[in-house]
């Protein structure tokens, strides 16, 4: 029976290739904003309604997205998939050391984090072209929120 509960580990394959996929879609969406918003920079053209600067913050946006779930997919994959040998996972970066839940939660936690802290700032510069949204409040609360849940976990 046990043998059989086993099996629905494989299930943790589709996730991580399907987060690394994932990732590799959001790379791609942040590269060619990116480079659009570079293009309008070395355009030498008279400056149109285009922002590249807030173009190159929303790419940003785009990137940490691809990289949380990068980490999401790797961390999966080192827990659940991976059993590597105590030299290799020594070779291993240091943020994809993970031995357990709890530290790919907080790395997760951390990279999140400063996910939203990008898109709070492309939105709060974003904002002073034209109106602020709602969003431009709730993102500074969660962030505050999830800042100092993490502060707490860390300290217990």
């Amino acid at each position: 029976m046990f043998r059989q509960l086993l099996k629905i580990r494989y299930v943790a394959i589709v996730i991580v290739i399907l987060a690394v996929l994932h990732s590799l879609a959001f790379l791609v969406m942040g590269t060619r904003i990116a480079i659009k918003a570079y293009a309008h920079i070395l355009d030498e053209a008279p400056p149109t309604l285009a922002r590249p600067g807030v173009e190159l913050l929303h790419s940003l946006d785009f990137l940490f997205v691809s990289l949380v779930l990068l980490v999401l997919g790797l961390g999966i994959a080192k827990l659940f998939i991976v059993q590597l040998p105590k030299a290799e996972t020594d070779a291993l970066p240091v943020w994809l050391r993970i031995d357990s839940i709890s530290q790919l939660k907080v790395l997760l936690w951390e990279t999140i984090l400063t996910t939203l802290l990008i898109v709070a700032l492309s939105d709060l510069i974003r904002g002073l072209f034209t109106s602020l949204s709602w969003s431009a409040l709730t993102i500074p609360g969660a962030i505050l929120l999830l800042a100092l849940s993490l502060f707490f976990i860390k300290k217990a």
